[in-house]
């Protein structure tokens, strides 16, 4: 029981359990401790004005009230000598916090700090030892009430640094006890007895207080640390997001440099591989279907990386419009039926007559890419796309599918860019990029898109948009066969193209289907002229960047000014539609389409190259129909 006491006794001195926090701040424990002796260090200079301020004002009190008892020149030189160690403790605080270099001079500063408390120590026992009067009763307890004021005052500042504790305590009260020593005379071992039991009493207090001054240091190092990585994440992020701002403008700005040039030998590859279709032999024409297939396979890799690269530098413009619902899904129709037919499936097209308000290039766009990913990954059944407004006056479409179905894996995925998922392996079709490009357009668009889906039994994507409907009056036109080529005879095209080698390309297909074709690079008064003069223009097809001071929107207005008569118009281009449309409104802001002078300046008709040979003799046919 005693050899358990004794160990008991021991862990007062031992400090709390540590607790559940983090002081690594990334340092080395030699770095670490170094920290927290010059922050100890630091705090006890900062403190140590005040402290010895008050001290000194008790030396005073005390020379005041016990000079007419123990005065003299001891005195005197007693409390000379404090003013100047008070003074050059003020002047060490000063000089320590000036110290340009303190890592390097921090021993320095340690040991000087120690040999002044201990200084200043010494003093207060010399006091005590050597101003206490015998049977002097006042002086006495002024003396030591002084020495035990100035001891327990001074344990709040020096039990921030320990060492200071450890020097100042000793050398303020041994002394002191041991002239009650020598005055009374007692048993040294009562005198022993009661001097340790002050030291633990002490010690035991100094201690404790060392070791929350310790947590509020590692406290303020932690705050400190966290500002810093908070300030230094902050800086990380932004000069993140400004890299990630150059980088996607760099890119944007890559991109709508090399639209044109990407999309323009995609147009003449298309188009001479059209022709070179109508003129095979049976030996050459599987040779040149793969080839066409290969066309269609980069033309499409090219289009979803300029759409995405669009969307990600948020640079799309929406285009609200009123749109038919059944005139998108008739055309869907036509495109996707004979696609299904191939594979042995069906597609099924539900709609509601309904004219919603959205942009019609983007809505197109997430259908077919939705629709065409369920014409791929379905081997069995069907296809059905959807449209109806609910109570809740909104409008839900579905894409449903009897395919493969998506595990609750790739659901998770599904929409990143270049992720296909198991599905998308097996399939040497698709960039994983169509699924990514549905879910960057429907955020723009405000459209809710989920997604319902079971391994083995199919995939419904839903889409729901809330959006003033009215009811669809328009007819919709019957389906045609989506291969289908239309007499173009005796329809007279102007075409406008500044690339010799599509401008010819583009004249024999159309020649090929009957059209008379007027060539021209640009406009220019010798142009107009001879359409004055010679030849009538039933419609225009005409390249957007004609290497002119005039484009080909401008040129299809002058030829309409100088023909007199709105004349069906097509612009195939590879500029941006948004860059078109913007240039549009610039030049007819404030105009009047009641006016027929005005009304010549009508939006053409704007195609995004590449286009197959089979929509162009289409939206050529439609147009002249249309007139």
């Amino acid at each position: 029981m005693i050899f358990s006491a004794i160990k008991r006794l021991k862990t007062i001195f031992e400090p709390d359990p540590p607790e559940a926090t983090n002081y690594h701040l990334h340092l080395s424990g030699a770095r670490l401790a170094s920290k927290v002796q010059l922050r100890q260090l630091s705090v006890l200079k900062h403190r140590t004005t005040a402290v010895v301020a008050i001290r000194m004002l008790l030396y005073l009190i005390f020379t005041l009230t016990c000079w007419s008892y123990v005065g003299g020149w001891v005195m005197a030189l007693w409390l000379a000598f404090n003013v100047m160690h008070t003074l050059a403790s003020m002047k060490s605080a000063d000089d320590f916090f000036n110290e340009p270099s303190m890592d390097k001079r921090f021993h320095y500063w340690k040991n000087r700090t120690l040999q002044m408390i201990l200084v200043s120590g010494l003093s207060i026992g010399f006091a005590g030892f050597y101003f206490m009067v015998p049977d002097n009763v006042i002086v006495e307890m002024i003396l030591l009430a002084m020495i035990v004021g100035v001891t327990f005052g001074s344990v709040p500042l020096y039990a921030i640094w320990l060492p200071a504790l450890w020097i100042f305590v000793p050398a303020t009260l041994l002394p002191t006890i041991l002239k009650l020593v020598l005055i009374y005379q007692p048993s040294l071992f009562i005198a022993l007895f009661w001097t340790l039991i002050l030291f633990l009493i002490i010690f035991y207090f100094g201690v404790r207080l060392n070791k929350i001054y310790l947590q509020g240091i590692y406290r303020s190092f932690e705050r400190e640390f966290l500002m810093e990585q908070l300030i230094f994440q902050r800086q990380k992020a932004d000069y993140i997001r400004e890299a990630s701002e150059m980088a996607i403008s760099a890119r944007t700005r890559f991109f709508a440099a090399a639209n044109h040039d990407l999309r323009q030998p995609l147009q003449a590859m298309g188009i001479f591989i059209s022709i070179l279709q109508g003129q095979a032999d049976q030996q050459a024409k599987p040779l040149i279907d793969n080839l066409s297939k290969a066309c269609n396979t980069v033309a499409t890799l090219v289009d979803q990386i300029l759409i995405i690269s669009k969307l990600d530098s948020k640079t799309m413009k929406i285009r609200p419009s009123e749109v038919s619902i059944r005139s998108i899904f008739s055309e869907l129709a036509n495109e996707f039926t004979p696609m299904a037919e191939q594979r042995g499936l069906t597609f099924e097209v539900r709609a509601e007559p309904l004219m919603i308000v959205t942009d019609e290039l983007l809505f197109e766009r997430v259908l077919r890419n939705l629709i065409g990913n369920a014409v791929r990954y379905t081997e069995h059944g069907g296809v059905l796309l959807r449209a109806k407004k609910t109570k809740k006056n909104t409008l839900v479409v579905t894409v449903s599918d009897s395919g493969c179905g998506i595990t609750k894996e790739d659901q998770a995925k599904l929409f990143q860019a270049y992720y296909r998922g198991g599905a998308g392996h097996k399939s040497r079709e698709g960039f994983g990029l169509g699924l990514s490009i549905v879910d960057k357009i429907c955020k723009l668009l405000n459209i809710e898109l989920k997604l319902i889906s079971k391994v083995g039994k199919g995939s419904i994507f839903r889409l729901e948009m809330a959006i003033e409907t009215s009811v669809d009056t328009t007819e919709v036109q019957p389906p045609v066969q989506p291969n289908r080529i239309f007499s173009l005879e005796n329809v007279n095209v102007l075409l406008i193209e500044d690339d010799p080698l599509i401008r010819e390309s583009l004249a024999t297909l159309l020649e090929g289907w009957g059209a008379k074709v007027r060539r021209a690079e640009y406009f220019d008064a010798e142009l107009a002229a001879q359409l004055i003069e010679e030849a009538p223009v039933d419609i225009i097809f005409s390249d957007f960047n004609l290497g002119r001071p005039l484009d080909g929107l401008q040129s299809i207005f002058r030829i309409r000014s100088v023909l007199g008569r709105k004349i069906p118009a097509i612009i195939s281009t590879a500029t941006s539609r948004d860059a078109i449309m913007a240039q549009y409104e610039e030049e007819t802001e404030g105009l009047d389409f009641a006016d027929s002078a005005v009304n010549q300046m009508e939006l053409p008709l704007i195609v995004q190259k590449p286009v197959t040979p089979t929509e162009i003799n289409r939206i050529i046919h439609r147009e002249i129909e249309k007139k």
